[in-house]
């Protein structure tokens, strides 16, 4: 990480684990400015000021996802990702130039352990005050023949939801999935090949929303419903019998953000199944790599969206992807004066969707989006670094990048409920409907310099400044979701970035202490960005926002001694809209983008004490801060999520040899309340909220071979 002149965050299992990372959305309080927004069973990360909080499953989303160097192009395809982990790495800015398909704001990178020429084998488990249990466990080893393998699995099943339904009388949220991969690798010294296939099933109920009202009862009762003071003044609340709900005019009867209201369960039954393979040859001069890969995720889900105890609007979603992908790419040897990687990269997605918005659960018109959309992507890329002195080096990349996103399908008015995947009974009215297809292509770059001085100073052990300038793109697309006229099913151009980022990196007093830091500045131009519309039930998306975005950050890791070790980041970050549009009447200029608190902070300590017998006393601690934060660009009142703390802690006994760990852990240990997810629908009289996990405590155990 230290000779790389980007900035870039690595998270090894370890760290990991001593952070209690269970889901994907834990990273972000790991990594400055890295937020991870959940909502409707899709993850959508934001790096500096960059992301996403868009409804449509099929737009990709601007910070990538690789699991072992293969993009997951939907932001609903992470859920079973994070297990039998070796590192995870987060790089920021556009990622033009490397890690397959185009990113404007960065991407976060999955990499599993594989296959070890020696037997290996071994298991976690965990036991919470939720009643769940949590267990990954692998075996390792040789097949002889030059050939090795590795098993590993997941399984999660938490039999007490962190909600009590008031309506229903019982539990729900409870998380239950399991995942395997295998991979069978061959090493002949000069060509390497692996083989992983995995799969894996998620079901049970997510999270419920908190519908909280928004209108006077009077005037809710009289037919021209008034803001509620609470709600105009950004302070709606579950507890206040003054702010009724349009649906049903009724409020939540508390602000406890762990009971929910709906009279039907938001129920998951997701499946993925995957295959790649990756070859390696050594060419002597060079190494020529190939990975291919074909991945299926199929998403279906239930969600009670007004989160009340009658039917008024409900959402089943079905999407589902079959994506292919191919890179080849050849990458010089050792560390030479000159060192390159050229490549090409292909991918073909074919997703299908089929979302239904039922109003009273199919009793009246409702919104049913069945479309296809097919992607063929290619790209062809050059990245070099050239060293010019013994310590100036200069950098430089391009990708040309061509692309075509077919649409085929839109939105139509339904009633009734049939079938599998939910569908309706009857189509009554055609809202919108295109079949068109688009071609975009654009050439990416970077350029940037890194300045490697040598210091004699006996506190100064390895110092680096560097130096970039680059450019990203996003890939267009289509907003057909739930579009009420054939206006609002939107043909989306590329959103485009050119990025400045300057820092240093630095190793400190005998390579006890790593220092980093960088500052940035980000112009972003036709951006998605969600906006109103008078003739569909939620936002849609459009393609006109130009965003600013500059900030500071920094990272240090420090082991004082041998038992103690220390890790610290933090985060300035500015990110507002700079194009004159509007949403609803009012102007979203000047507004800060969604999920970009100005502060982020965390920290980490880990102290260990030796015992009799080869024992060890493990004591780890993290803490990390976000300030206050929109969920929405309207940037309302009620979408600003105060700043909170999270903290978390864990006290294990280690046997000899790490050979085995049994513990005590804490998550959210001062209990704090949060929303991970807002929908202000104040033309539906309600405001949606989702909040992160409670206070968790439990034990865990593991052993290794």
């Amino acid at each position: 990480m230290q000779d790389v002149g980007i900035t870039m965050s690595v998270l090894s299992s370890e760290a990991l684990a001593n952070g209690g990372v269970t889901s994907v959305t834990d990273i972000a309080g790991m990594v400055p400015n890295v937020q991870a927004n959940y909502g409707a069973g899709q993850v959508a990360f934001n790096v500096r000021g960059i992301g996403t909080n868009e409804f449509s499953a099929n737009l990709d989303s601007p910070i990538a996802v690789h699991l072992d160097e293969v993009y997951l192009s939907k932001t609903f395809m992470t859920g079973l990702l994070l297990f039998d982990v070796d590192r995870v790495e987060v790089l920021k800015g556009p990622q033009g130039t490397l890690f397959g398909r185009n990113a404007t704001g960065g991407t976060v990178n999955f990499f599993s352990r594989r296959p070890q020429t020696d037997f290996g084998a071994g298991a976690n488990v965990s036991y919470d005050n939720y009643r769940t249990v949590r267990s990954e466990a692998y075996v390792t080893g040789p097949l002889g023949g030059n050939f090795s393998a590795r098993l590993s699995g997941l399984y999660v099943d938490q039999d007490k939801g962190y909600y009590r339904n008031l309506t229903l009388g019982r539990r729900e949220g409870e998380e239950k999935k399991w995942a395997l991969r295998g991979q069978v690798a061959w090493d002949n010294s000069v060509t390497n090949a692996l083989l992983t296939v995995n799969a894996g099933r998620q079901w049970g109920t997510l999270q419920p929303y908190e519908g909280v009202g928004i209108f006077t009862p009077d005037s809710l009762a009289d037919g021209a419903p008034v803001l509620c003071a609470p709600y105009a003044a950004g302070a709606a609340s579950g507890a206040d019998a003054g702010c009724v709900r349009g649906t049903d005019g009724l409020y939540p009867g508390d602000d406890d953000p762990y009971t929910s209201n709906n009279n039907r369960l938001h129920t998951v039954k997701n499946k993925s199944l995957g295959t790649t393979l990756r070859i390696e040859h050594d060419l002597g001069e060079s190494t020529l790599t190939s990975l291919t890969s074909y991945q299926h995720f199929r998403r279906m889900q239930h969600e009670d969206s007004d989160g009340t105890p009658v039917d008024t609007l409900d959402v089943d979603y079905y999407n589902r992807i079959n994506q292919f992908t191919q890179e080849v790419r050849l990458t010089s040897s050792g560390e030479r004066t000159w060192n390159y990687v050229v490549g090409a990269y292909y991918e073909h997605d074919d997703y299908k969707n089929g979302d239904y918005l039922t109003v009273g659960y199919g009793a009246a018109p409702g919104y049913y989006s069945p479309f296809t959309q097919k992607v063929d992507a290619l790209a062809l890329f050059f990245h070099n670094d050239v060293a010019l002195t013994d310590t100036l080096g200069l950098t430089a990349g391009v990708r040309y990048s061509r692309e075509k996103v077919s649409f085929d399908g839109g939105t139509y008015a339904g009633t009734g409920r049939t079938g599998s995947p939910i569908r309706p009974s009857a189509i009554i009215a055609t809202l919108a409907e295109a079949d068109e297809s688009r071609t975009d292509d654009a050439a990416t770059f970077k350029v940037g310099i890194e300045w490697k001085p040598v210091i004699n100073s006996a506190s100064v052990d390895k110092l680096m400044v560097f130096a970039n300038a680059s450019t990203g793109f996003r890939s267009g697309s289509y907003n057909g979701e739930f579009v009420g006229s054939p206006e609002a099913l939107t043909s989306l151009a590329p959103e485009k970035i050119t990025a400045y980022e300057a820092g240093w990196k630095s190793i400190l007093f005998g390579r006890s202490l790593l220092f980093n830091a960088s500052a940035y500045h980000y112009k972003f131009t036709d951006g998605f960005i969600n906006v109103d519309s008078t003739t569909s039930p939620i936002p849609i998306t459009i393609n006109a926002a130009n965003i600013s975005t500059y900030g500071v950050e920094f990272d240090l890791q420090w082991r004082p001694v041998e038992q103690l070790s220390f890790g610290m980041g933090g985060g300035w970050l500015q990110s507002k809209i700079d194009s004159d549009i509007s949403t609803g009447g009012l102007s979203l200029k000047g507004n800060r983008t969604v999920q970009s608190p100005r502060w982020t902070y965390n920290a980490q300590a880990t102290f260990t004490q030796p015992l009799a017998g080869d024992l060890e006393l493990a004591l780890t601690g993290d803490a990390n801060y976000r300030s206050a934060q929109y969920f929405e660009t309207t940037n309302s009142p009620n979408s600003l999520e105060p700043g909170y703390w999270l903290v978390n802690a864990r006290l294990a006994l280690n046997g000899p040899d790490d050979r085995w760990s049994v513990g005590f852990f804490a998550k959210n240990l001062t209990k704090t309340t949060y929303r991970t997810y807002v929908n202000d629908l104040a033309a539906f009289g309600f405001l949606l909220n989702i909040h992160g996990a409670p206070r968790t405590y439990g034990v865990s155990a593991s052993f290794k071979l």
